[in-house]
């Protein structure tokens, strides 16, 4: 099988985490992909929301979707999580898989770093989506796809600023914030 592995904080997960998602499928012949909500980032300091609401938004956006689910790896972990631990995790699970690393160009263009990224790239092929138009080099694979333009934090920021932010979500997350009452 074909694994895709997407990282991140998903704070919120949008609709460009969604179409990368599907163009990582298609692009690459993925028969599934794992949606992988950030833990304990070693970069980055724990959102205002909790991690099981940032999880639970994924579940939302992904209910009807065949190929992709979600796992709880990193935010059931306690201590500090690197992406090469997550890579080798998957590598374990799914030993006969072949793994693919989701990232944007701009994590790739700082991938020297990481917290020992020859680990991550010795269990996983990089999926490179587009974000600052950055070259991608074999053996990375780069995601041929309209560059993505939405951003978590300038959703939070509409959020904040009460501007409407629905069309930049799947509905079922939209309809989650609006009911917790998130990022206000």
């Amino acid at each position: 099988m074909r694994t895709g592995l997407f990282g991140g904080a998903f704070n919120p997960v949008h609709n460009g985490h969604m179409a990368v998602a599907h163009a990582a499928i298609k692009e690459a012949g993925l028969d599934r992909l794992i949606f992988i909500p950030t833990g304990n980032a070693p970069h980055k300091k724990e959102t205002e929301i909790s991690r099981y609401d940032r999880l639970e938004m994924v579940k939302r956006a992904i209910r009807n979707e065949e190929k992709m689910s979600v796992s709880d790896y990193e935010i059931s972990r306690t201590e500090v999580n690197y992406s090469a631990d997550t890579a080798e995790h998957f590598k374990s699970l799914y030993p006969d898989d072949e793994l693919f690393f989701i990232i944007g160009d701009d994590s790739y263009n700082q991938l020297d770093l990481w917290h020992e990224p020859h680990r991550i790239m010795k269990a996983c092929t990089l999926l490179v989506f587009p974000r600052e138009g950055a070259r991608v080099e074999p053996p990375a694979i780069e995601i041929k796809m309209d560059r993505v333009e939405i951003s978590s934090s300038e959703i939070r920021e509409k959020i904040k600023l009460e501007k409407d932010f629905r069309n930049l979500l799947p509905k079922e997350v939209f309809d989650y914030i609006i009911k917790s009452n998130l990022y206000r």
